[in-house]
Formats: C-alpha cells, sequence, structure tokens
C-alpha cells in the first residue's frame, strides 16, 4: 500500500537523480512500514514524480518560470493506526531524500502524510483490511 509522490517543477532536476530519489524512496519506505519483514515487501511501493511547468509553480507568490525559487513537496499514504514515531521517520527520511537528490534547502520541502482507513484502501479490489487479515492468518497457520 505505501504510495509516495514528489511534486517537482519540470525541467529542474536531472532525470538520474529523480530515478536515484524514486529508488531509494521505494526502499526507505518499505524498511520503515516493514521494519521486521525480511524480504521487505518492495513490489508493494508504488512511487511517482508529478512534474508541474515552472509557470504554474510559484514559491512564496513568486513564479518558478520567472526567477522564483523551486520548493519540492510530496505526499505518501499511510494506512491508519501507524505508529507516530513512524510517521514522524517517513516525513524525515522523505524530506532527507529531496534535499540529497533535488539539490535543494530544507526549509523549502514540505510534506504530507495522507492516512487511510484500511477499509477505505483496495489492494486487488479487496479492501486493504480484509487482505492484511487473511494475510495474518495465514502467517498464523503456517501457511
Amino acid at each position: 500500500m505505501p504510495i509516495i509522490q514528489f511534486h517537482l517543477v519540470q525541467g529542474v532536476y536531472p532525470d538520474s537523480e529523480i530515478a536515484d530519489l524514486l529508488a531509494e524512496a521505494s526502499s526507505a519506505y518499505v524498511r520503515l512500514l516493514y521494519p521486521t519483514v525480511e524480504p521487505p515487501p518492495l513490489d508493494r511501493v508504488r512511487a511517482f514524480v508529478t512534474f508541474c511547468a515552472p509557470q504554474y509553480w510559484a514559491t512564496a507568490g513568486h513564479l518558478v518560470s520567472q526567477g522564483g525559487t523551486p520548493a519540492p513537496y510530496f505526499t505518501c499514504v499511510a494506512l491508519s493506526g501507524r505508529p507516530q514515531e513512524q510517521l514522524n521517520s517517513l516525513l524525515s527520511v522523505f524530506t532527507d531524500l529531496i534535499e540529497r537528490y533535488c539539490k535543494c534547502e530544507r526549509s523549502l520541502i514540505r510534506g504530507h502524510i495522507i492516512s487511510s482507513d484500511p477499509a477505505h484502501w483496495s489492494i486487488g479490489g479487496i479492501p486493504a483490511s480484509d487482505v492484511r487479515r487473511d494475510e495474518t492468518a495465514s502467517r498464523a497457520g503456517g501457511s
């Protein structure tokens, strides 16, 4: 279920840096959400970038196309009930990664965790609450 979306100004960041950002964010996300699962279920992570043209991005009221500063923003989805320390770690790690790969001043980076009720999140068309319940029962049954 881990979803991370980076909102970036188009044409500012090299594709190689974006690729590294997505790869490292995916690995970090799954390690933070599933610290006791080996190997971590990387197949559950979806990471992507949404680009915004410089003429449609303003920071502090100044368009990037007119000399404004690009200031990345991210959103990530986490199922409700996660410990606050885990959520704080997600915010910190994603900020660290943007700072490193986008060469951005940390104070300009913004992020938001979107909390989703497992009954309102779908995995293959099935509520996550049902999928996770079945996974837990399967592990408990030894299969």
